[in-house]
């Protein structure tokens, strides 16, 4: 039974199933209205609440979603950057729309809710076309949930769809509104500009001690930078004992004895078991199959079920007499009625695929590297556990790794968060910044776990505190950061100074060659074609009207000086049809910020109630103390 269920959530029924648990309004697990409300609720709302395990749940789903996305975010991180008070609002009015929806009488009658229940294709028999109750509860014991938990929430999202499919019905927003949005974007703008770059002013001086020093007064507040710590790490992994392995071929020899029953192919069998009510009824399908009858209708004509196996171990076959009965067969033939564990079945036998037993020498490579693999992790074992004697004799920790022909690494300086510079990223090392982070300098710390067999183990020898390094340290740097800003005020002053000249009524040709620079044409430009342009390029022309100057930095360096020459209104036809598209969509976001504010409203009438520590709690985080956030607030203030 497992291994057909585990079969089935990898099919396209099992799919459909989840999106259906999980559409609507995304609440998972919500409470039964006539519920007891729980001691360890996250949120009330009127007769309904969430539990703290049902938003784990929520939370845990949106977890995996970010995964399949290639995103990770620990619930740590979660609660840190404030994301569980955004899911725990948006469940909340969720929950509290559904709590007024019940207060206004808004209840789907017991008679639509199975009717949408058995319209669902993943507890439908692929045999046979119609609802198979048994696969409807099988799939719902698979996802933990009950036949009553399950109808609950059909029939909230059949309240939820039902009062807003009403209260939205034939919504559309004013056609002016469409088609000023298709005017602004089919229109097309005709601009006119030149680049000033370095080569358009005059080169800055070589700054003097006196120039650098006054920059770095200046701009003192931007050189601050973070605490940085260093240290040195051990890492014990099995990679690096593996080449040392000795194989030793008896011990091999073992090691295939012992596996060898997981090393084994299982005969396999296709073969279909029809069930009968009664053997007399298993008797007839029996004679009937010998004789040639199709297996379906002797199923239909005694009232029995058809259950295909294909490529079935014996072990997968769910009634053990039934599985012996079918091992026991030949290929085409069919068996008397069966008296098995779970009913009664005939047995018409198909495809045999015979189980193989490999050789030792077939598999010697794959146990090979099992069993270097295995006696590089015990040696890894041992050298960490003399490590940690040592460490905890208070050893020396060079001279210890030395000793076991271990090489310490010095680890770039880091954050606290685990960052070391453009070049380097500690955060994949998991807790191990925070593991530099809470020793004392020279201290050394336990042996901790890397993952996949690996091991380290810790020592903090420098410690460079928070703050702005000194003029000294960075006084190479500042020359070259000087001269950027020397050369960006200039060119910002150009382009100010160029601007204003045109203000005057000066030509942009006149203007574009007294800084030796070309004059360009960009024409019919649109809200679409405008995208491939620099953006701050883009926005001067788009919100200016015809006649005006502008001046934009473009990118570091380079500034763009222009007059807008011309803007060309949309055409009527084409503005019709964009209008009627942009219409339609309007109405959609119209209908969902609706949805949006009667939820907030519900969730206002209802007086919903959140708990944020117990929302922290649920993800498994200590909670913050109330007393450190006064703490934190009067220090502030």
């Amino acid at each position: 039974m497992i291994s057909m269920l585990r079969e089935f959530t990898k099919s396209w029924m099992f799919t459909v199933l989840m999106g259906l648990l999980i559409a609507a309004f995304a609440i998972f697990g919500l409470k039964d209205p006539a519920g007891q409300v729980n001691s360890n609720e996250v949120i009330t709302a009127g007769k309904r609440t969430v539990t703290a395990d049902q938003f784990k749940e929520r939370f845990d789903q949106i977890k995996t979603e970010q995964a399949e996305k290639g995103q990770t975010i620990t619930n740590e991180d979660f609660v840190k950057q404030g994301y569980h008070l955004q899911l725990l609002k948006n469940i909340a009015n969720q929950t509290a729309f559904l709590a007024w929806l019940d207060k206004m009488g808004v209840k789907p009658s017991d008679k639509l809710v199975v009717g949408e229940v058995t319209k669902q294709p993943a507890f439908y028999d692929p045999v046979t076309g119609k609802f198979d109750r048994a696969q409807y509860r099988k799939l719902l014991a698979a996802n933990q949930l009950t036949e009553i938990t399950y109808q609950n929430q059909t029939r909230d999202q059949l309240a939820a769809s039902q009062f807003l499919d009403a209260a939205m019905a034939g919504l559309k927003t004013p056609r002016i509104f469409a088609a000023t949005g298709a005017a602004i974007g089919l229109q097309k703008r005709d601009t006119s500009v030149f680049v000033l770059s370095p080569d358009s002013i005059e080169k800055p001086p070589v700054p003097t001690d006196a120039d650098l020093q006054a920059f770095y007064n200046k701009n003192h507040a931007q050189w601050q930078l973070p605490e940085l710590r260093t240290a040195q790490i051990v890492v014990f992994s099995p990679a690096a004992y593996a080449k040392s392995v000795t194989v030793d071929e008896d011990a091999l020899r073992k090691v295939y004895q012992t596996r060898l029953p997981t090393l084994v192919t299982p005969e396999t069998r296709t073969f279909t078991e029809i069930t009968a009510p009664n053997m007399n009824a298993a008797k007839a399908i029996s004679e009937g199959l010998k004789a040639g009858k199709d297996a379906q209708s002797l199923a239909k004509a005694n009232k029995g079920a058809v259950l295909p196996f294909i490529q079935k171990a014996q072990s997968d076959v769910p009634d053990a007499k039934i599985a012996a009965a079918a091992f026991a067969m030949k290929t085409g033939e069919v068996s008397d009625p069966i008296q098995g564990s779970l009913g009664i079945a005939v047995v018409q036998m198909g495809d045999i695929k015979i189980g193989s037993t490999p050789s030792f020498e077939s598999v010697r490579d794959q146990l090979k590297d099992e069993y270097v693999k295995d006696q590089a992790a015990d040696k890894v074992n041992t050298v960490v556990n003399e490590f940690q004697k040592a460490h905890e004799a208070g050893e020396d920790f060079e001279a210890t790794a030395k000793k076991l022909g271990l090489t310490p690494q010095l680890l770039l300086p880091m954050t606290a968060d685990g960052k070391a510079g453009p070049q380097q990223d500690y955060s994949h090392y998991g807790n191990l910044a925070k593991d530099v982070y809470d020793l004392q300098l020279n201290g050394t710390s336990d042996v901790e776990e890397l993952g996949d067999g690996q091991y380290f183990a810790l020592k903090l020898v420098k410690i460079d505190p928070a703050g702005a390094p000194p003029y000294d340290k960075i006084k190479g740097e500042l020359g070259q950061l000087w001269t950027i800003d020397k050369v960006n005020t200039a060119l910002q002053a150009a382009g100010d100074s160029a601007k204003a000249r045109l203000a005057k009524g000066e030509s942009l040709d006149s203007v574009a060659a007294s800084y030796h620079a070309k004059v360009e044409k960009i024409d019919g430009v649109d809200r679409q074609t405008g995208q491939k342009l620099p953006p701050a390029l883009a926005n001067r022309i788009f919100f200016g009207k015809p006649g005006d100057t502008f001046v934009a930095q473009i990118q570091q360096f380079q500034f763009a000086v222009g007059h807008i020459d011309a803007v060309h209104q949309a055409d009527p036809n084409a503005a019709n049809v964009v209008t009627t598209i942009m219409r339609t969509q309007m109405s959609q976001g119209v209908a969902g910020d609706i949805a949006g504010l009667t939820q907030t409203s519900a969730s206002q009438v209802i007086k919903t109630k959140t708990y944020p520590a117990a929302a922290i709690r649920a993800l498994g985080v200590t909670p913050p103390d109330p007393k450190d956030a006064k703490k934190d607030a009067k220090s502030k203030s």
